[in-house]
């Protein structure tokens, strides 16, 4: 069972899942409110903090618009329809082609 609190004083949700915190925040929002608050949740405990940055899939898939665009960029790459460049110039110099095209 997977209980869901939130704290009025901080502007991220704590999900509490068996003996495990997820703290889930932006960088803008760590001060030294929220080291009290784990101080204060686990006295005189040893705790583990993992760092990690999200996977960017779910927001891909977040919207239909995001959605359709990463699907066709995936048939894209399955069916070969990609274009690669050996260096960013290459790269800027093809879509300067384009525009001129357009």
């Amino acid at each position: 069972m997977t209980v869901t609190n939130r704290l009025a004083f901080f502007s991220f949700c704590i999900y509490i899942e068996s003996m495990t915190t997820t703290y889930k925040l932006n960088t803008r929002e760590l001060e030294s409110a929220f080291i009290d608050t784990i101080r204060t949740t686990y006295p005189n405990q040893v705790v583990e903090i993992e760092v990690r940055e999200p996977d960017t899939t779910e927001y891909l898939l977040s919207s239909p618009a995001n959605r359709e665009r990463l699907m066709e960029a995936i048939k894209n790459v399955e069916e070969g329809k990609i274009i690669t460049f050996d260096s960013v110039e290459q790269a800027k110099q093809r879509a300067e082609e384009l525009a001129g095209e357009n």
